[in-house]
């Protein structure tokens, strides 16, 4: 069994989320596609909107997909969890043969900081995006390149991913009024009332 995890806040879910679960699916040679909501991330200070109404939109957006499962594994601990914690979880669930874990570039470049590295080194093969925009996309071949010296340099297994969606999530937050559309219609309105309401508060 091969299995791919895709974790992060989902602070709020958005159209690159989406996009980004797709070209997984339809890229990698995958039993199973494990969304990860965080709890906390540990990079971030605090979550906007706590993670178990993140989790319930995570779960609306990713229903229609096959071979897909939202888990609420780091929501269940109620605390800041290690990746390392979490793959031992799901090496032990699933028993892969191989383990692919999707994250964007620049929290790539900073794996060898991350908590128990040799471990995660050793039983990761690291699928990397980076967001492409018309401006950038002419450096997409230099990006890609750095990527792989640091991760032949680390000595990490990698896989590069081509995605474009320009946008993150903390900037659709603050201007949620002229990118709402970037936000999945599903989730749209819940999402636009609950950040209009910590933003009272």
């Amino acid at each position: 069994m091969k299995i791919a995890i895709f974790g992060g806040s989902f602070d709020p879910p958005h159209k690159g989320h989406i996009a980004i679960i797709e070209q997984i699916l339809q890229t990698l040679d995958i039993d199973l596609l494990i969304i990860l909501v965080a709890y906390q991330n540990p990079l971030k200070a605090h979550y906007r909107i706590h993670a178990h109404k993140r989790f319930a939109w995570m779960q609306i957006l990713s229903k229609h997909y096959k071979k897909t499962l939202c888990s609420d594994y780091e929501i269940q601990q109620n605390k800041v969890v290690t990746t390392m914690e979490s793959v031992c979880y799901f090496q032990k669930l699933y028993k892969p043969s191989k383990i692919y874990f999707v994250l964007g570039q620049d929290n790539f470049l900073q794996v060898p900081q991350w908590h128990d590295f040799i471990s995660l080194r050793k039983c990761l093969c690291f699928v990397v995006f980076r967001r492409i925009t018309a401006e950038s996309a002419s450096t997409e071949e230099n990006t890609q390149a750095l990527c792989e010296q640091f991760a032949k340099k680390f000595m990490l297994t990698m896989q590069y991913l081509y995605f474009a969606y320009p946008y993150a999530s903390s900037l659709i937050v603050q201007n949620m009024a002229q990118y709402k559309n970037e936000i999945p219609i599903s989730i749209r309105n819940d999402v636009i009332e609950s950040y209009a309401t910590i933003n009272k508060t």
